[in-house]
């Protein structure tokens, strides 16, 4: 077979197509928030230089390798394949009767509540912690930071939530006005808008909000937890705010330079983990302190 037809092949290859317009899905996307993003920083008095940074670039690998489908080809989809045919009798029937708009309603409380909760997995699990602090590791938050995780914190992530989505049947996400709301508030979550938006963020998880959980002052560790709605920390008692945003995000003890860093260091920190015994002495924060005794992640 001559190189003429491997690339004629590649070419009509289904899943090769799939990912390449997948690409340019996200570049379109992409392009359109980080200059809605920016022109909110602007006009918010919040900063823009982290858009220019080199750890935003990272960010940005990790955009296109979520965004394009290509960690959902490789991993997520023969699983939930697997999963949603075996478990079909766990599909909650009466939701289908439900008004469209009781419906979506339901599935975003449902799934935000799980999502709290798993997002508090992956600071009080050791194991989990260790690839969660990938996404922790960031100092020059930006919008593209949402899809920075490393693929084992969001294999987890995306296997447990999958359970409580498969009961509530198909997402109203496909309806596209509400998925490209959604998924702008969302992207909005690690940029630098400064507004408070109000009562609106006793609700919502505003930038500001979500900006305390990336803080590194030890008085912010483990809090703010939500996804999309900030009811959740305020009822379990995880929320705080401040009159000033954090000065300073990621990890003070654990640095990740490169995207080779990103991918690799967190094996390493499970094995400095587990190869010391924990210590009740050490306090709950969201960092891995290799510096000191048993590179604890944070508590719950």
């Amino acid at each position: 077979m001559t190189w003429r037809h491997i690339s004629e092949s590649l070419l009509h290859w289904a899943p090769l197509r799939n990912i390449a317009h997948g690409c340019l899905r996200a570049l379109v996307v992409g392009v359109v928030f980080y200059f809605l993003v920016y022109l909110l920083e602007r006009a918010s008095g919040g900063t823009t230089e982290q858009n220019r940074s080199r750890g935003f670039l990272q960010d940005v690998v990790y955009w296109f390798y979520y965004r394009s489908g290509l960690n959902q080809m490789l991993f997520m989809a023969a699983l939930f394949s697997f999963l949603g045919t075996r478990l079909a009798f766990l599909q909650l029937t009466i939701v289908d009767s439900l008004h469209p708009i009781v419906r979506a309603t339901l599935w975003i409380l449902v799934g935000d509540f799980c999502g709290y909760w798993v997002h508090r997995l992956q600071h009080a699990s050791r194991f989990v912690w260790a690839f969660h602090s990938v996404h922790h590791a960031q100092e020059q938050l930006n919008f593209a930071t949402t899809t920075r995780f490393h693929p084992v914190d969001h294999f987890i992530s995306d296997t447990l939530r999958f359970f409580p989505q498969m009961m509530l049947g198909a997402s109203p996400m496909s309806w596209l006005p509400l998925y490209l709301v959604m998924d702008f508030v969302a992207n909005t979550q690690h940029s630098r808008i400064k507004w408070r938006f109000g009562p609106l963020s006793r609700i919502l998880v505003t930038p500001r909000f979500h900006s305390f959980h990336h803080s590194a002052d030890p008085r912010h560790y483990n809090k703010n937890f939500g996804a999309l709605l900030s009811i959740w920390d305020h009822i379990f008692g995880t929320a705080v705010d401040a009159p000033e945003q954090p000065a300073e995000y990621g990890l003070r003890d654990i640095k990740m330079p490169t995207l080779w860093s990103t991918l690799l260091l967190p094996f390493g920190l499970l094995r400095q983990m587990y190869a010391r015994p924990s210590s009740s002495s050490i306090p709950a924060r969201n960092a891995i302190l290799v510096s000191r005794s048993a590179d604890e992640p944070p508590s719950g």
